[in-house]
This record gives C-alpha cells, sequence and structure tokens, in this order.
C-alpha cells in the first residue's frame, strides 16, 4: 500500500482553502516567448509534503468525480476516504471499477506502471487549463482525460470564445486547440525525443483526432455546433482559428532551457501567432507524486 504522506482529511481542508484549484499550488514561467512554439513551465510554489499531498489531493478528487458520473461511486468515496474507513461489498466494487482500469487495485496495483503517472500528468493539464486565466478568451469547451490512457485520438481539445478579426461581421469568434499530453520520467531518452514523439503524433494522426472530436461533441448546439461543423477544415488548411499544442509532465532534473521547436517543424501550416503552445509540468519526483494520488484513491479498497 501507498504511505500517504498528508491524511485525506488534512489534505481536503488545505483544498478547501482555495476552491479545490491546483493553480494556488503551482507556478507558472514563460519561457521562450518569441519562439515559434512558446511555452509554459509548471512548478510548485513549494515542495514540501503538504503541498504535494494537497496538490495529490485535489487530482485525486477530481478524478473520481468525473469518472464517476452520476453514480453514487464519487461520495461513497469521498466520505470514506475523509473518515479513512475501508468500503466493503456492492460500495467498495462501485470505487474500485471507477479506479482498476488506470490505476489497478491494492495491494497489486497495475502491471503498466507507466499508466498512473501519464494519467495524472493529462489531469493536470486539464485543471491547469480549466482554471488558466488568458486575456480575452473565454473557455467554451474542455474535454475531460479518456477513460484509459491507450484510447485512441488526441489527449486533450479546448475551444475559447475571443474577439473576432476585423472584417468577419461578428464581435467574438471560437478558437481551439488540439492537444498531445506525454509525460517522461525515465532515465532512457530525454523530454526532446518525448515531445518529437507527440509532435509525429499530431502531425500523422491530427486528422482522425479532429474527427473523434466533431463526433464526441456532434449534438453541440449554436457557435460549438458550428465550430464542429468547421472543424476539419479548419484544421486541415492550418486556419488560424485552429492550433495544436504539447505538454509534458517530468521531473524537475529533466527540464530542458529550450524546448517544443519541434512541433513547428511538424506541423508547418501552423505558423500564425498564438498557434502553438508548449506546457511542461515538473516536480522533484512525479513518478512518486503519482503514487500520492494512487494512494488517495486506494484508501477506501
Amino acid at each position: 500500500m501507498v504511505q500517504l504522506e498528508v491524511p485525506p482529511a488534512e489534505a481536503d481542508r488545505a483544498a478547501a482553502r482555495h476552491n479545490y484549484m491546483v493553480s494556488p499550488h503551482m507556478t507558472r514561467t514563460q519561457r521562450q516567448p518569441d519562439a515559434a512554439c512558446p511555452w509554459q513551465l509548471i512548478g510548485f510554489t513549494s515542495e514540501d509534503a503538504q503541498a504535494r499531498g494537497t496538490l495529490a489531493w485535489i487530482i485525486a478528487n477530481a478524478i473520481v468525480k468525473s469518472r464517476s458520473g452520476p453514480s453514487p461511486a464519487y461520495q461513497l468515496w469521498r466520505d470514506a476516504t475523509l473518515k479513512e474507513r475501508k468500503l466493503e461489498g456492492l460500495e467498495a466494487r462501485s470505487v474500485a471499477a471507477v479506479v482498476r482500469s488506470v490505476f489497478g487495485l491494492p495491494p497489486r496495483g497495475t502491471d503498466a506502471k507507466d499508466h498512473p503517472p501519464g494519467y495524472v500528468g493529462e489531469w493536470l493539464w486539464y485543471l491547469l487549463t480549466k482554471e488558466e486565466q488568458l486575456k480575452d478568451h473565454e473557455l467554451v469547451l474542455l474535454e475531460p482525460p479518456d477513460w484509459g490512457v491507450t484510447g485512441g485520438g488526441g489527449d486533450g481539445f479546448a475551444a475559447h470564445r475571443v474577439p473576432a478579426r476585423a472584417g468577419t461581421g461578428s464581435d467574438t469568434m471560437l478558437i481551439f486547440k488540439l492537444w498531445e499530453l506525454k509525460k517522461f520520467t525515465g532515465t532512457a531518452g530525454s523530454v526532446s525525443s518525448t515531445i518529437s514523439k507527440a509532435a509525429s503524433q499530431l502531425a500523422e494522426r491530427g486528422d482522425e483526432y479532429i474527427a473523434k472530436v466533431c463526433w464526441s461533441n456532434q449534438n453541440e448546439p449554436g457557435e460549438l455546433g458550428q465550430l464542429m461543423a468547421e472543424l476539419a477544415e479548419l484544421w486541415m488548411r492550418g486556419d488560424p482559428r485552429g492550433g495544436a499544442g504539447i505538454s509534458v509532465a517530468t521531473n524537475t532534473c529533466s527540464v530542458p532551457n529550450q524546448a517544443f521547436s519541434q512541433l513547428a517543424g511538424r506541423l508547418p501550416q501552423l505558423n500564425q501567432p498564438d498557434q502553438l503552445r508548449g506546457l511542461m509540468v515538473a516536480m522533484d519526483d512525479f513518478t512518486a507524486f503519482a503514487e500520492q494520488v494512487k494512494g488517495y484513491l486506494w484508501t477506501v479498497l
């Protein structure tokens, strides 16, 4: 079993003070702002146990709440976790069904050891994107991470409402970015090779990923529905309303001084300002952090 650094109830009280947001516990540093693909480095405001535990709890809470849907599994998990009480019978089964596919179940876990840190990295991207305040940008669509980490399709998609360009006959318009989300926590290879792989995936399979986004949002009304009708064409011709991004979760020691140039090389049609973006989330030991998230998920099982 995972040894938690911070008891659930204590972590929950700290999370509640900031409305369960991850941003107050993290820093954002702009890197290479004038590059073809500018990027942000995200780090901890503090690497102490309290900060790690609070952030891990926020992510665990968000994961179970999202994956439980309308079922009672989330409330069962949350109530029992805060009391550090084991669930039994059908209640335990309902929570196990939410957790098993990515994190496995105690005591053995999952054979796919890279799945938990990869999935935690995806949720960090999602929560950071949801909370980010961009000037003149209103978030109108943000797809949460898939049920698993090996599903076909792009890992992330976000659409914002922004002021329209002059001469369009409208006050606002929708723009979008397709994201590929990765993690690098090993010793073989580098962050650069991970970014190159992500850029290649967007270049080679971006059309397919966009088609999946259109399919999953086919019933959206109004301007979002219109965006879905136009999405494939906008992506394929590199329209300024479209863009791409890569996010990498990694260890602090692996962060390079320069990164994400591969994206511009693999997607040359996206050559307008703000069409490309990189994000790197770094912690002292990202795999150990993902284990803390798993520990909270497993508390009741």
